[in-house]
């Protein structure tokens, strides 16, 4: 091989492999953020359809299958190897970091919406309303509100017979339970357990944005409010 010969192999590798590495370092780096206002978007939704289960005292009718949505349109064939063969260096490095911006683009846009079409997120939402419609008198009456962090604790003990107040005790804890498993149920659906506590949170909100009128609520500081 010619020296002119080698040094052109040389700079096409180098090139090439400079291509590959940015477009895997871009698939590896865009994985990992908490997607905050895919979260909003869903914690707003499941909150605002068990409040209105729980008001109507019926569980919110099945979601659809996933089976039922549109099918995605296919993907074009990736470019034959012989091409890229053929290619120049700037070339071969184009390809590459197309490839790299392609994957980019669908891993944000796969974040950009969380998937709680699983069949054990629809059974922890089954599960928490068919509880919210149980605790909706309570949450009427004040004996109940909702923290700061996604969970429910009482607030008015008084507002309950003293009979009622240990199956009351017994109820919060299972509504508390069943509001855990969907947050995790969630993150677990979307390939990241470790986002529960951060769409606990997400769903604290919306459990007090969206709580009707009468409803009492604890501020961050542990305060009582009313809504």
């Amino acid at each position: 091989m010619t020296k002119q010969g080698w040094l052109k192999t040389q700079g096409w590798r180098s090139v090439l492999a400079l291509g590959l590495l940015m477009a895997l370092s871009a698939c590896v780096t865009v994985n990992i953020y908490f997607p905050a206002a895919a979260a909003q978007k869903l914690a707003d939704q499941v909150v605002g359809e068990v409040y209105k289960a729980a008001a109507k005292g019926a569980l919110q009718a099945p979601v659809a299958p996933a089976g039922s949505a549109p099918t995605a349109p296919a993907r074009s064939a990736a470019p034959a190897t012989d091409s890229l063969s053929m290619a120049s260096p700037y070339h071969a490095a184009s390809y590459l970091l197309a490839m790299g911006f392609s994957a980019i683009s669908g891993t944000a846009e796969a974040a950009a919406n969380l998937d709680a079409s699983s069949p054990g997120v629809q059974s922890a939402r089954a599960q928490v309303e068919a509880l919210a419609t149980q605790m909706h008198p309570y949450f009427v009456s004040g004996a109940v509100g909702y923290t700061a962090n996604g969970q429910v604790t009482i607030h008015d003990a008084a507002a309950v017979s003293l009979p009622q107040r240990a199956p009351l005790n017994g109820l919060v804890g299972s509504y508390n339970q069943a509001l855990s498993n969907l947050y995790q149920q969630i993150a677990d659906a979307n390939g990241h357990p470790e986002w529960a506590g951060q769409i606990q949170q997400t769903f604290a909100q919306a459990w007090i944005s969206k709580a009707p009128a009468g409803y009492w609520y604890q501020s961050p500081s542990g305060q009582w409010q009313k809504k």
